[in-house]
């Protein structure tokens, strides 16, 4: 059926005032590409077989000669990748991770995964876009994952210094989302490929959080105590140093992050007595905080054990009766005061 018998078609039925779908309206490169009027938008398509996938692409044009024109465009670049051995109908990385934030959003807003999880993949899309947005999904196998892991390797950052081996994790937490969600959700890919592996000759500049040694903690924990008992504090200061001292004990002894220990209520806290595998009793402090990895809001248990005992027992002596179940332990930030300490 030729474009004008199409038109005739739809001016003699009333009911039709679009194109039938997928309607051959004109041929170009030796009859190899099939032009396609769409039904909706009236715009032509170009769809071919080729290296035995039939592939489709919007040309953009309304009228058949520039429809021509782009379509042979087109063609011309799918024979130049056959010929170089490149995947074609995949589609591009950048397209898979649109949809792969998109449904990781969905996720967060159900509460299976927390926001800040949702935002760090968004973080993560709009800093390899420019490098990868253009790559074919099937084309990212394991030896270009390992090549994208070894140029991440090379990489410094604004300070000058060589990357983390938990930055470039991160970096590859998302791609193979990305991959995985092809594979799963969007039937694009056969296989997922392999991680590269970041054991074995592969190393990076292994830099984590700092931590005290046990003297260093002691003196610590001494400083934090003196310098509650300085002279000529006024009320305010001197209650946040006191608040400090509780803070870094409660914090140590149930080894929490700030974050965890920032978010703990006075309703999250029992005492309670444990068993300890020598039989004995051991007091405790019970919380429910929200962790890091906390999914929609619900608070993980922890135990406060030790020190953090002793200081919760000297802040529910000295809390106020105006405090409510859920107002916070420590309701303000002690960072500068850590910073001061250390």
């Amino acid at each position: 059926m030729t474009e004008r018998d199409a038109l005739n078609l739809t001016r003699k039925s009333p009911l039709k005032t679009t194109l039938p779908a997928n309607v051959t309206i004109a041929r170009c490169c030796d009859g190899k590409v099939r032009l396609e009027r769409l039904k909706s938008s009236g715009v032509i398509s170009a769809r071919a077989w080729i290296a035995g996938r039939d592939v489709r692409k919007s040309t953009g044009c309304k009228t058949i000669p520039q429809a021509k024109l782009a379509a042979t465009a087109w063609w011309l670049d799918l024979c130049v990748r056959v010929r170089k051995g490149e995947s074609i109908g995949s589609p591009a990385f950048s397209h898979c991770a649109e949809k792969f934030l998109v449904f990781q959003d969905l996720r967060a807003a159900r509460g299976l995964i927390t926001q800040a999880q949702a935002n760090n993949y968004r973080g993560r899309a709009a800093f390899w876009m420019p490098d990868l947005g253009r790559l074919r999904i099937a084309e990212m196998d394991a030896e270009c994952l390992e090549t994208i892991r070894e140029t991440r390797a090379r990489t410094r950052n604004k300070r000058g210094k060589p990357l983390t081996m938990a930055m470039i994790q991160k970096d590859f937490i998302f791609i193979m989302g990305v991959l995985r969600y092809a594979h799963a959700e969007m039937k694009t890919l056969t296989d997922v490929p392999q991680a590269p592996s970041f054991t074995g000759k592969f190393s990076a500049q292994k830099r984590g959080q700092p931590f005290l040694s046990a003297e260093e903690y002691q003196t610590l924990h001494h400083a934090a105590k003196a310098q509650c008992d300085d002279e000529g504090l006024n009320p305010r200061t001197k209650r946040q140093r006191q608040h400090l001292y509780w803070f870094i004990l409660i914090s140590v002894g149930g080894a929490l992050r700030v974050g965890e220990a920032e978010s703990v209520r006075w309703c999250d806290c029992e005492m309670k007595s444990l068993k300890m595998p020598n039989g004995t009793t051991q007091e405790a402090v019970r919380i429910m905080v929200l962790g890091k990895h906390s999914k929609g809001g619900a608070r993980e248990e922890a135990y406060v054990l030790f020190g953090g005992v002793f200081a919760y027992k000297q802040m529910l002596a000295a809390r106020s009766p105006e405090d409510a179940p859920d107002a916070l332990l420590f309701p303000e930030s002690h960072r500068e005061g850590m910073k001061r300490l250390l």
